[in-house]
């Protein structure tokens, strides 16, 4: 009898050991993926996401659910993608918002940008323009800089929150050309467009794709673009660098997994969402739509650009003086 019970312990042991092999031996992925977004539902990253998140989904051969966590200037989401098993079934979007002037903003985060994540690809690249409104006084950015010196306080910019990208414009261009502005804070660009087109507000920053046909039918002005180069949209609106305003970051959008993920799985996933933001049909029909040039890049190349962005974020926001409080 004794034997019989070693037999059957050992046999119920093998018989666990296999089960166990099997289940560890089953390929990536096996399950829904989870992708973490800090905007909600329906603005142009959100949608980009689910965009991407579609046709890798259909490569890997299961679903990719989008998790909309907005608020707090990304804290919630980036917080909960920290502390999330790092599986390769938990996923963040990355924005410089997050990952670059986060850390520099506020005294204490929920999260380490530079230890709690590993970069998965750097995604596009996001076009941006100041815009004035059609009933502003001025054409140009020398114009609207020429009218803060001669009237000081007399024109509102318009921004999404202290701390938001227009609110970052604001002290940038403040802080070089020696100008007082009004910084007015909205809840979103929802807000903010049409305050400009009221005239309620005068200037502020946005992605190009979210003003393009309002700048065509001349409902509000282009004064500069932020990006390294014209675009091909606006050729006649100068770069911020033309003008000695530049801050040298761009906007861009990412992916980003908790940190300790399988690297095996980290390049699996880099590969396939490389492929999918270079696919013809979701360029033609919504990146170059909304100004989005996509990137694409290695791993490596996306970890290394995530670190330079920060380092030029710390700069700027040492200039801007902007700080925020996460208990706010």
């Amino acid at each position: 009898m004794i034997k019989i019970k070693c037999s059957m312990d050992k046999l119920l042991i093998l018989c666990l050991s296999f089960w166990v092999c099997a289940c560890l031996a089953q390929p990536y992925p096996n399950k829904p993926i989870r992708l973490i977004v800090q905007y909600p539902p329906g603005g142009a990253i959100d949608v980009l996401a689910r965009n991407v998140a579609q046709k890798a989904a259909s490569t890997l051969g299961q679903a990719i659910v989008i998790e909309n966590k907005p608020g707090a200037s990304g804290l919630i989401a980036f917080e909960a993608c920290a502390k999330s098993p790092a599986d390769g079934y938990h996923l963040c979007l990355a924005t410089g918002e997050g990952l670059s002037f986060n850390p520099f903003m506020f005294a204490k985060l929920p999260y380490d940008p530079s230890v709690d994540f590993v970069a998965v690809i750097d995604l596009v690249r996001i076009s941006g323009v100041i815009v004035a409104s059609a009933l502003a006084p001025y054409d140009t950015m020398a114009g609207l800089l020429e009218q803060a010196k001669r009237k000081p306080g007399s024109i509102n910019w318009a921004s999404f929150g202290t701390g938001s990208n227009p609110h970052i414009y604001l002290n940038w261009i403040s802080n070089k050309a020696k100008v007082d502005m009004v910084h007015v804070p909205y809840k979103g660009s929802a807000q903010t467009v049409p305050a400009l087109i009221s005239g309620e507000s005068d200037v502020t920053f946005v992605a190009l794709g979210f003003v393009l046909p309002l700048i065509k039918s001349g409902k509000l002005k282009a004064l500069a673009v932020t990006t390294p180069k014209r675009l091909p949209q606006l050729p006649n609106t100068p770069t911020l660098a033309e003008l000695g305003l530049d801050t040298g970051t761009q906007n861009w959008v990412g992916i980003v997994a908790p940190a300790q993920t399988p690297m095996a799985i980290v390049n699996r996933l880099n590969a396939v969402f490389a492929k999918e933001i270079k696919d013809a049909a979701l360029i033609d029909g919504f990146l170059a739509v909304q100004a989005f040039d996509p990137v694409g890049a290695s791993q490596e190349d996306s970890a290394n650009f995530i670190k330079a962005d920060r380092q030029t974020a710390q700069r700027v926001v040492q200039l801007t003086g902007i700080k925020l409080d996460s208990n706010n």
